[in-house]
């Protein structure tokens, strides 16, 4: 069978149309093929940069974290000490109230409340001692509170930028759910 021209005309430019849209179509394949990977990057930099910053904010943590359990372990430490200061003390105590109850017994023979009295004086001594021992212990428990306090004030700061970091750090994927809103059904 013999086509005529003008067949032929319409048969190789219904050909060519044909041809046309088919680059056209695989043109935008391609486009849209180029867009779906620079999504995908983007969200997967986006991953990458969020695990990057929670571990330096977990890193931040954990140092400010460290001083604070210095701080208390150095408090349970002096506190122990003015347990122990104060477990003297009451032995103190206890040998002036005997010191004392000998003394109302002596009261009449002077030799004897000669030696109450130095043994009075060398308790009221390790009693001094003592209070100066307590003394030095609770200028360190101040300190170490105020280093408690300061260490405080420098985590609150970091904690608060924990959600603005998070929330920044989040926005590439807000901006991907705003622009594929039924990403969850792909899952």
């Amino acid at each position: 069978m013999t086509q005529s021209d003008p067949e032929r005309e319409l048969l190789v430019q219904a050909l060519d149309d044909f041809n046309k849209a088919m680059a056209l179509r695989t043109e935008r394949n391609v486009r849209a093929a180029k867009r779906v990977t620079v999504i995908l990057r983007a969200g997967i930099l986006s991953i990458v940069l969020m695990g990057s910053l929670m571990a330096a904010m977990l890193w931040a943590f954990t140092d400010r974290v460290r001083v604070i359990v210095d701080v208390v372990s150095t408090m349970r430490l002096e506190f122990k000490d003015m347990s122990d200061n104060m477990a003297k003390m009451r032995v103190t105590l206890g040998r002036i109230e005997n010191d004392m109850t000998a003394f109302s017994v002596v009261t009449g023979e002077m030799h004897f409340t000669r030696d109450t009295v130095g043994n009075m004086n060398a308790d009221v001594q390790a009693m001094a001692t003592q209070m100066d021992v307590m003394t030095t212990d609770i200028d360190l428990i101040t300190a170490d509170v105020f280093r408690m306090n300061q260490a405080f004030r420098l985590l609150a700061p970091s904690v608060s930028r924990i959600g603005a970091n998070v929330d920044q750090g989040s926005a590439p994927a807000k901006t991907f759910n705003s622009v594929f809103p039924f990403s969850w059904m792909m899952r």
